[in-house]
């Protein structure tokens, strides 16, 4: 089964075995290029890359795949899976839709860049108007709009009126986040444990 690109589960669980007898910086670096960051790329910042310059919708398309990925991306910082499940069925490592939210909503306020991007006052904001709306009505709702204007590093912005989302700073806020987290994946045991129980299982049919 691939799980990140052409890279299969068989793969994984080789290098796995390897992580796990002999570690070192090499090795997980390895990983996270040829697992984490590509089963990334070609989800999530390849599509993204190919509708930027469309002028049709994009802000809303790449908006969307953003709010997607950040679940992911903080399931993987803990290690845990979902699972469609009543909280009295979770397995040790899961979570269920009860806790989704609060996933999505830490990675904004725990996590470089974005814990100084987006103001904590306007997460639980965020979580409802930009990711609900776009993920369950297609648009965003309160007072938030989506802008494909330079905003030289801004990420939110918020005026009385209006609250701006800049979908062209999206991409080089993850690419910040991407490089803290390989940084600590490479020293820290507890979040390569983590790492190891995130892609164990994805390769899980």
């Amino acid at each position: 089964m691939k799980i990140a690109g052409k890279n299969t589960d068989e793969q994984w669980f080789a290098l796995k075995a390897r992580l796990q007898s002999t570690p070192s910086q090499a090795l997980w670096d390895s990983a996270f290029s040829r697992f984490y960051r590509k089963r990334i790329d070609t989800r999530y910042l390849n599509p993204i890359a190919s509708i930027r310059d469309t002028q049709s919708g994009e802000g809303f398309a790449i908006a969307a795949l953003f709010c997607s990925l950040i679940e992911f991306l903080e399931s993987c910082e803990r290690g845990y899976n979902f699972r469609f499940a009543p909280a009295a069925q979770l397995l040790p490592h899961e979570y269920n839709q009860n806790q989704a939210s609060g996933y999505f909503k830490d990675f904004l306020r725990d996590r470089e860049p974005f814990k100084t991007l987006v103001p904590a006052a306007l997460v639980d904001s965020f979580y409802r108007d930009v990711r609900c709306g776009l993920l369950h009505e297609a648009r965003t709702k309160g007072t938030w709009s989506i802008s494909s204007a330079s905003s030289a590093g801004i990420l939110v912005s918020q005026s009385a009126t209006r609250i701006t989302l800049f979908r062209r700073q999206l991409v080089p806020s993850l690419e910040t986040y991407f490089a803290d987290y390989r940084n600590r994946l490479l020293k820290n045991p507890n979040i390569q444990e983590a790492f190891i129980r995130k892609f164990d299982f994805l390769c899980t049919p």
